[in-house]
């Protein structure tokens, strides 16, 4: 079963407005999915920018962007509210690759069969080639942190945050 990678969300920034929002509003869920749209969108750009604030590693794959292949990485973003709407996780799809690319790490060699299909098709060195099976000598992937906020999005957190205990407190008749 594949690990589920969860953004690198620093919560504790957000520990006492979260606590003020539950004393305060009777229902956080459209604040928390709020938040899940706008920690899925920060990722999914991540994505799109190849890095940010720092650029990855660039892949050796011969054309494409980094980790952007077949889109099923970026894709498989989502966030999901837990039962009562107080908390939100934002996380990847189940690819078992998800946490290497996220992390870093060292593939060991393997063998490689076909599953699906009838041949593996792989080019090397500009030539295309259909086999059984093939050895995979192993890689070192470098680190390409995809699951984190950016500056600019936790200051958007705060805000949603706050308009939404602002909002309950219109409702409630404490401000005007």
């Amino acid at each position: 079963m594949a690990d589920f990678i969860n953004a690198d969300v620093k919560i504790d920034k957000f520990n006492e407005i979260i606590d003020i929002a539950k004393r305060t509003a009777s229902d956080l869920k459209p604040a928390m999915a709020a938040i899940g749209n706008l920690v899925t969108k920060s990722v999914k750009q991540n994505f799109r920018e190849g890095g940010r604030p720092v650029r990855w590693p660039s892949s050796k794959k011969p054309k494409g962007k980094t980790l952007v292949g077949t889109g099923a990485l970026m894709k498989g973003i989502h966030y999901e509210l837990d039962g009562d709407g107080n908390a939100v996780t934002v996380m990847t799809g189940p690819q078992k690759y998800a946490h290497i690319h996220q992390f870093g790490g060292s593939i060991p060699a393997h063998d490689i069969k076909a599953k699906n299909r009838r041949a593996l098709r792989f080019t090397v060195g500009g030539t295309v080639f259909y086999r059984k099976s093939a050895h995979h000598p192993g890689a070192n992937i470098p680190a390409r942190p995809y699951m984190l906020l950016q500056e600019e999005d936790e200051t958007k957190i705060k805000d949603i945050l706050a308009n939404r205990i602002v909002d309950e407190m219109k409702k409630k008749g404490g401000l005007k």
